[in-house]
C-alpha cells in the first residue's frame, strides 16, 4: 500500500514539475509551435510564390472556436532583429501590416478585430476599420487589402485578432509589411483565411 501510495505522489510530482517546466519555457516553444504551425500551412499551399519575404516574423498562432458559430483567428508578429535598418541586417519597427483575406472571406464576413501590444489587454478595431480597401500608406501593394493598423516595438511581439462568421480551412495568403524608410514595405505570403471544407 505504501508503495503504490509513493509511486502516486511520485507520478503527481512529475505530471507537476513537467507542467511548470512547461510554462516556464512556453515563451521559447511557442516561438517554435507558432513557426510551425506557418510552416504547415505554406507546405500545404504550393505553388504559391512570394514577391519578397517579410523581413518580420509573421504567423497565425491558433484559431479559436468561439462555440456560436464564429471563429477567432490570431496572429503574432516579431521583428527578430530590430534596429535601423541600416546595420548589419537589422530591420526597423514595423509601422503596420496588412493580409488579403482570400476567396471565401468578405468585410462582411468579419465580426470584429481587435490588436494588442502584450496579448493580454486588446485593442478593438473600430467597425469602419473592418473593411478591405486600398492602403495608400505603401506603394507596395495596390489592391484593396485589409490593414492592422499596429506595428511592433523592439524585439517585442504585436498582436492581431479577426473574428469571423464562418469556419473556413488555412491558407497561404498575401501579405504587406510597411515599415520606416529604411526597411520599407514588401509582399510577402503568409498563413490566412482559406475556405470552408467540402464534404
Amino acid at each position: 500500500m505504501k508503495k503504490a501510495f509513493s509511486r502516486s505522489l511520485i507520478a503527481v510530482a512529475t505530471v507537476v514539475t513537467v507542467f511548470f517546466a512547461c510554462q516556464k519555457d512556453e515563451s521559447k516553444t511557442s516561438l517554435k509551435a507558432e513557426k510551425l504551425v506557418a510552416q504547415k500551412c505554406l507546405q500545404e499551399t504550393k505553388g504559391v510564390s512570394t514577391s519578397s519575404e517579410s523581413p518580420y516574423n509573421v504567423y497565425l498562432y491558433k484559431i479559436t472556436d468561439n462555440g456560436d458559430g464564429s471563429f477567432t483567428w490570431e496572429w503574432r508578429v516579431r521583428n527578430l532583429t530590430p534596429g535601423n535598418g541600416k546595420n548589419n541586417g537589422t530591420v526597423q519597427d514595423l509601422s503596420h501590416w496588412n493580409i488579403d483575406l482570400g476567396e471565401c472571406i468578405t468585410s462582411d464576413d468579419i465580426k470584429s478585430g481587435a490588436t494588442s501590444t502584450d496579448g493580454i489587454t486588446w485593442t478593438p478595431i473600430a467597425a469602419g476599420d473592418l473593411v478591405v480597401k486600398q492602403d495608400k500608406s505603401q506603394d507596395c501593394y495596390t489592391d484593396p487589402i485589409f490593414k492592422f493598423d499596429l506595428g511592433t516595438t523592439g524585439s517585442n511581439i504585436s498582436y492581431y485578432r479577426l473574428t469571423i462568421d464562418k469556419n473556413v480551412s488555412h491558407t497561404a495568403v498575401t501579405a504587406v509589411y510597411k515599415s520606416g524608410k529604411n526597411t520599407g514595405c514588401g509582399v510577402f505570403t503568409t498563413c490566412g483565411f482559406g475556405c470552408p471544407a467540402t464534404l
